[in-house]
């Protein structure tokens, strides 16, 4: 697993982005992005104020707020040759809503002097182990320029 800040909210495309859009908002892609609602990132044990910039435009590779991942790597033999295949697997995001304990380093920058209080909540839960599969065929199809075709197994 990596969390090297490599995927940051503003980075990501915007298909994946709309699974953070109760929390956050940003105009675009590789604009700056804000926190909607006040939320507690639980992998990073950090709380988020609502307008807090999650993610700045001027510093895309340093982002606030980052995305684990696994890096995937898959390598295989052909013919005597090696291929390799290698893919990020983000984690998923979940946003609930439930009541947090906020630790003395979470309240630090906010007023409230609640111990616990009713947010928002992401935490991140690894990918589907079928997202992380490489499927490959049976059989393997070469056209060569004669136009002929001839079929190996593999």
């Amino acid at each position: 697993m990596y969390d090297d800040y490599k995927y940051g909210l503003s980075t990501i495309p915007d298909q994946e982005f709309e699974k953070y859009s109760i929390i956050c908002d940003r105009k675009r892609f590789r604009y700056t992005t804000y926190a909607n609602v006040p939320f507690v990132d639980d992998f990073h044990g950090r709380f988020y104020q609502d307008g807090e910039t999650l993610h700045a435009a001027n510093n895309l590779n340093y982002p606030t707020i980052s995305i684990p991942y696994y890096k995937v790597e898959y390598s295989f033999n052909l013919w005597g040759s090696t291929y390799i295949h290698t893919f990020d697997a983000l984690f998923n995001p979940t946003i609930v809503i439930g009541k947090k304990e906020l630790s003395p380093k979470m309240r630090r920058n906010i007023k409230i002097k609640k111990s616990s209080m009713l947010v928002h909540v992401l935490r991140f839960e690894p990918p589907d182990e079928k997202m992380l599969a490489l499927n490959l065929p049976n059989q393997v199809i070469i056209f060569d320029v004669k136009k002929m075709a001839r079929v190996f197994d593999v």
